[in-house]
C-alpha cells in the first residue's frame, strides 16, 4: 500500500498552536521590497470588539429574521419554520391553503416542561430546540437541547428524552418498517423489527466490507478511532423488496496518517489512518455495486465497471418510482464524460440512458440531476450550447429533450407543480441590466418552451418550493437591502402571505454599515465582473484605507455573495473591514455561475487565470473612490483562496504586498483526486508543476502569514509543510501557525481569527495589535 505519513513536526505535546516568527531573513529581494516598517501606534482594543461582533458567528446578535427557512410536513404545502427576534425564538406553523399561522406548539408549555426535565431553570426567551423534526403523521417533534435529544408529543404534552447511544445494529430501516439492515464485521445483516430474528445476506465481508464508505477523518476524530461507527450506506427500494448497496476494494488504496497531538481526553499523541486518493493515483478504492432482494437473501451484482473512489463516500444510487431499477450518475475518470446509469433491479443490467463528454471537462460540480419519481423523468444539466440548461431524461427509453434554452444559466429544477404541466426551475443572468449571478424562479413548460419570471423583483432570489410545486418561499434581497421573506403563489408569483423582514436596528444602531455592489471591467476591457466593498463603521471618506481582498478563485464557486444572509454570515470581509480597511471581493473569469467561456479559461490553468482581473478592477473602483490606497494592498483566503493569496503574492508582488494563506492547497498533487483532476486533468507532468505554489516559492516578496489545522480532513497538513519547506529553503521570511485539533475550516477557531487580524495591523496598517486579545469562543 502507499502510505504518505505526517511529518514529525506535527508532534507536539503542547496545546499551544504552533508558530515560527519569522522564518528565515531574505539575502536579496528580487523585487519591489516588502512594506517599510514604521512606528506603529496602538490600536484600541475597541476596534477588535467592533470586528468580533460581526464575525459570522456573532452577527445574529445584531441582525434577527435573516431568512426563512421553511420545512414542509408531508407532500402537500403546510410547513413551519423558526423565525428569531429580540425576544427569542418562534416556531410558526403556516397553511397556505387557508392562510393561517400558528404556534407550532405551546411555547410556555414545552419550556416549563423541558425545564423539570432537565432540573435547570429555562426562560422563554432562551428555548431553542436543535434539529427539529416534525413527524408527518403524529406531529410528534423531535429535537436536541441541553446536550440531549427529545421526543414531545403535543397532543398529550409528554416530554421524554432520547436514548442516543451509538449502537451498530441500528441500521437503515426499510420504507415497511418491517427491517432494518445493518452491518457487522463487513457483512450485510437483515434484522426483523418485530422479533428481533437476523438473517444473513453476506458471509464475505470481512476483507472487503458491505455498504461501508471510505469514512471521513472527522468522524475518526469525534470518535477517537481510525475505525469509528458510521451509518450503513443502504438505499432501500421504495417498495422495501430490495436494497441497493456497494463494496469498496481497500486494497490498492493510497492510505495517509496524521497526527492528533493534543486529544481532548489528555492522552498520548493518537495517529489517525485514512483513505484518502491524492490526484493523478494510478491505483485508487474502487467500488461494486450490489442490489440484494429481501425475500430470497438473492445477491445481483451492478453489471458496471468498478468504480474509482476519489474522497470520501461511495457511490449515490437512486431508485425508481417502481423500485424495479437503481440509477447512478458517474463521472469518467479525468471528467470527460458524465453518464446516468440505469441499472435492473431484477437482474444488474445495466444500460447508458443519457451522456455529456468534452474534450476538456464536463463541470460536474456545477451539475444539477434530481429524479421526479411522479413523471419518472430525470432533470439533467448540460451545456453544449455554452450556458447551462435543463434537459428531460426518460427514466425507461433515456429519450432526451431540452426544456430550457437561450443566453442564461439554468441551475437546477426546484420543483414541479405536475397539474399544471409546469417546472419550476431556478435560473440567473436571463434578465436584462441586472447582476447576472442574481438567482430568479421561472415557471417553465414540462414539455419546454419560454420560461415565466415568477420572481421580478430585481433582487437575489433563495426560494423553496412546496412538495406540491404549488407555493414557494422566496427570500428575496442584495448585499445592501436586507431580506423580505414571503410566500408566493408557484402559478403566477404573486405574492399571499408576508412571512417576515430582517431586523437590522440593532445592527444600523451599533453604526454598522451595510455592503455595497460594484460591476467594472475584467482585464481586457470587455468582460463585466463584479464585486462588492466592505466598509469599517466609522468610515471617513476624507481618509485613505488600506485594502484588503478575500480571494477564492476556484472555478466550481462565486465568491462575492448576491444574498444579504451570505454577506452577513458566509464572508469575514465585514468583520476585516472593521479594523479600518476596505475589504473587497471580486470574480474574476474562470470562475463559476456565467457562460462556459467565462469559466473555461481556468482549465489547466488555475495558477494564471484570474490575477490580472481582480487587480483590474480593484484599481478601476479605487480610481472612482480616492479613500482607497491600492499602494496598501493585502488580501487572504481558505482552502483553493489559501492556494491563490500564496499565487497572488509571486506573480503580482508589486500590487498584493501582504498575505494570509489558510489550510491552502499550494500543491495540486497532494490534494484529493476528485477535485484538482476536475479542472487539471488526471495525468501529473509539467503542468502541475507550473501551477504548482511549491515552484513559485521563490518569487515570494512580502509578508507571508501560512495556516493550517493539524487534524485537516480536506487539505492534507503536508501541502502547507511543503510550501514551508520551499520558502526556507529559499531563505524567505515568513510566518507560520499550526493549530493543534483544528480541521480544514480554520475560521472556526478564534485564535486563528485573531491572529490574521494581528498579522495585518502589524503588517499592512504599521499599527500595534490590542495586547493579548481574547476573543470569545464559537458555539
Amino acid at each position: 500500500m502507499k502510505r504518505l505519513s505526517a511529518l514529525a513536526v506535527l508532534l507536539m505535546t503542547s496545546a499551544a498552536p504552533l508558530a515560527l516568527t519569522p522564518a528565515f531573513a531574505e539575502t536579496a529581494p528580487a523585487g519591489p521590497a516588502a512594506p517599510a516598517r514604521t512606528s506603529a501606534t496602538a490600536m484600541s482594543a475597541e476596534v477588535y470588539r467592533r470586528a468580533e461582533a460581526v464575525l459570522p458567528q456573532h452577527v445574529d446578535e445584531l441582525i434577527f429574521g435573516l431568512s426563512v427557512r421553511p420545512e414542509w410536513i408531508g407532500e402537500g404545502s403546510e410547513f413551519w419554520f423558526e423565525r428569531r427576534t429580540h425576544a427569542g425564538r418562534d416556531y410558526v406553523q403556516v397553511d397556505p391553503l387557508s392562510g393561517q399561522t400558528r404556534p407550532l406548539f405551546d411555547h410556555d408549555f414545552l419550556t416549563a416542561r423541558l425545564a423539570a426535565a432537565t432540573g435547570k431553570p429555562l426562560l422563554r426567551q432562551n428555548l431553542e430546540l436543535k434539529r427539529l423534526k416534525v413527524d408527518t403523521e403524529t406531529r410528534r417533534l423531535e429535537f436536541a437541547h441541553n446536550g440531549r435529544s427529545w421526543r414531545f408529543d403535543p397532543a398529550t404534552g409528554v416530554v421524554e428524552a432520547i436514548d442516543e447511544a451509538l449502537d451498530k445494529d441500528k441500521g437503515v430501516e426499510s420504507p415497511d418498517g418491517r427491517w432494518r439492515a445493518v452491518v457487522r464485521d463487513g457483512d450485510l445483516i437483515l434484522i426483523s423489527t418485530a422479533d428481533n430474528a437476523e438473517r444473513r445476506l453476506t458471509q464475505d465481508g470481512a476483507a472487503s466490507p458491505y455498504a461501508t464508505p471510505l469514512i471521513n477523518l472527522n468522524d475518526m476524530v469525534a470518535q477517537g478511532t481510525s475505525d469509528p461507527v458510521v451509518r450503513p450506506a443502504i438505499r432501500w427500494s421504495p417498495d422495501s423488496r430490495y436494497l441497493a448497496t456497494y463494496r469498496i476494494n481497500r486494497e490498492e488504496a493510497r492510505r495517509l496518517s496524521l497526527v492528533q497531538s493534543t486529544p481532548k481526553d489528555g492522552g498520548p499523541p493518537r495517529v489517525l489512518d485514512y483513505l484518502y486518493p491524492l490526484t493523478g493515483d494510478t491505483e485508487t478504492a474502487s467500488a461494486q455495486g450490489f442490489i440484494f432482494e429481501v425475500a430470497t437473501g438473492r445477491s445481483i451484482p451492478m453489471q458496471t465497471p468498478a468504480r474509482p473512489i476519489l474522497y470520501y463516500g461511495g457511490p449515490y444510487y437512486e431508485w425508481s418510482a417502481d423500485s424495479r431499477a437503481v440509477f447512478e450518475r458517474f463521472a469518467v475518470r479525468g471528467y470527460g464524460a458524465l453518464q446516468l446509469h440505469r441499472i435492473e433491479a431484477e437482474t444488474g443490467e445495466t444500460r447508458l440512458l443519457t451522456e455529456d463528454r468534452s474534450d476538456t471537462y464536463v463541470d460536474f460540480y456545477g451539475h444539477h440531476w434530481s429524479y421526479d419519481d411522479k413523471s419518472d423523468t430525470h432533470y439533467w444539466t448540460a451545456d453544449p450550447d455554452g450556458f447551462a440548461h435543463i434537459y428531460a431524461v426518460d427514466a425507461r427509453t433515456g429519450e432526451r429533450r431540452q426544456i430550457t434554452s437561450g443566453d442564461w444559466r439554468a441551475r437546477s429544477v426546484a420543483g414541479a407543480d405536475h397539474k399544471a404541466k409546469r417546472l419550476l426551475v431556478i435560473g440567473s443572468g436571463r434578465e436584462t441590466g441586472r447582476d447576472p449571478y442574481l438567482r430568479h424562479l421561472y415557471s417553465v413548460p414540462t414539455t419546454g418552451g419560454q420560461p415565466r419570471l415568477l420572481t421580478p423583483e430585481a433582487m437575489d432570489h433563495d426560494v423553496s418550493v412546496s412538495p406540491d410545486g404549488r407555493f414557494f418561499v422566496d427570500n428575496m434581497s442584495t448585499i445592501d437591502q436586507p431580506t423580505r421573506s414571503v410566500l408566493r403563489r408557484s402559478s403566477d408569483g404573486r405574492i399571499v402571505m408576508e412571512l417576515g423582514r430582517a431586523d437590522i436596528s440593532a445592527y444600523l444602531a451599533a453604526g454598522y454599515r451595510l455592503p455595497e455592489p460594484f460591476q467594472t471591467l475584467a482585464a481586457d476591457g470587455v468582460t463585466p465582473i463584479y464585486g462588492a466593498l466592505f466598509k469599517p463603521a466609522d468610515f471617513d471618506p476624507a481618509k485613505r484605507y488600506p485594502v484588503i481582498e478575500d480571494i477564492y478563485t476556484g472555478p466550481h464557486h462565486v465568491m462575492t455573495p448576491k444574498s444579504f444572509e451570505a454577506a452577513m454570515t458566509s464572508r469575514n470581509a465585514n468583520s476585516i473591514a472593521q479594523l479600518g480597511v476596505i475589504a473587497v471581493t471580486i470574480d474574476g473569469r474562470g470562475t463559476w455561475g456565467r457562460s462556459r467561456a467565462f469559466q473555461q479559461v481556468a482549465y489547466k490553468n488555475l495558477h494564471g487565470v484570474g490575477l490580472e482581473d481582480h487587480i483590474a478592477g480593484i484599481r478601476d473602483i479605487a480610481s472612482r473612490n480616492p479613500w482607497m490606497d491600492v499602494e496598501r494592498v493585502g488580501i487572504y483566503g481558505f482552502s483553493a483562496g489559501g492556494y491563490d493569496v500564496m499565487r497572488a503574492m509571486t506573480r503580482h508582488p508589486e500590487f498584493y504586498k501582504v498575505g494570509v494563506t489558510a489550510s491552502g492547497n499550494h500543491d495540486n498533487r497532494l490534494d484529493k483526486a476528485v477535485w484538482n483532476e476536475q479542472w487539471m486533468g488526471e495525468q501529473l507532468g509539467p503542468i502541475y508543476d507550473e501551477n504548482s505554489n511549491i515552484t513559485w516559492a521563490p518569487k515570494l516578496e512580502g509578508r507571508l502569514f501560512v495556516a493550517h489545522g493539524e487534524l485537516d480532513e480536506n487539505v492534507p497538513p503536508a501541502a502547507s509543510l511543503r510550501l514551508v519547506d520551499a520558502l526556507i529553503k529559499a531563505n524567505k521570511d515568513f510566518d507560520f501557525l499550526m493549530v493543534p485539533n483544528a480541521d480544514h475550516y480554520l475560521d472556526a477557531v478564534p485564535y486563528y481569527q485573531r491572529r490574521r487580524w494581528d498579522f495585518f495591523v502589524r503588517e499592512l496598517l504599521h499599527e500595534t495589535p490590542p495586547p493579548a486579545y481574547q476573543m470569545r469562543a464559537f458555539d
